[in-house]
């Protein structure tokens, strides 16, 4: 599961496109056991969890803190720089009176190649 995921066919990988794509590979194994695996790396911190608002969860590998966008065309996950500087998060805790831990953002749009295709055929439609 990790030499297909370090193979960066996708970023963040749901539970039904690993078993899918382990079934590709001839890697035999159930539902059931793809969870576990994936949860047990997650417990070691080998691969992080996302989840969006469609309630279905990603798996990625754990790297330097990104944040994601969702596209809405392709339903890829991709990794986007987190642009907010540590003076900004000290500024949302002074003003809301918070500690922040950690956070995670997702924007949703157009990922690259699905922004380019759309693009494209404004093009062709002049």
């Amino acid at each position: 599961m990790l030499a297909l995921m370090e193979a960066k066919e996708h970023h963040a990988w749901t539970l039904e496109d690993l078993q899918s794509a382990l079934a590709e590979r001839g890697a035999s194994g159930d539902f059931s056991s793809v969870f576990r695996a994936a949860e047990k790396l997650v417990a070691e911190g080998t691969l992080t969890k996302v989840i969006l608002d469609d309630g279905r969860a990603r798996f990625e590998l754990t790297m330097a803190h990104h944040d994601h966008l969702h596209c809405t065309v392709c339903d890829e996950i991709v990794p986007v720089p987190c642009m907010i500087e540590r003076d900004a998060l000290a500024a949302v805790e002074a003003r809301a009176g918070i500690a922040i831990a950690e956070h995670h953002i997702i924007f949703s749009g157009l990922c690259p190649p699905c922004r380019a295709d759309q693009a494209g055929r404004r093009r062709r439609r002049r």
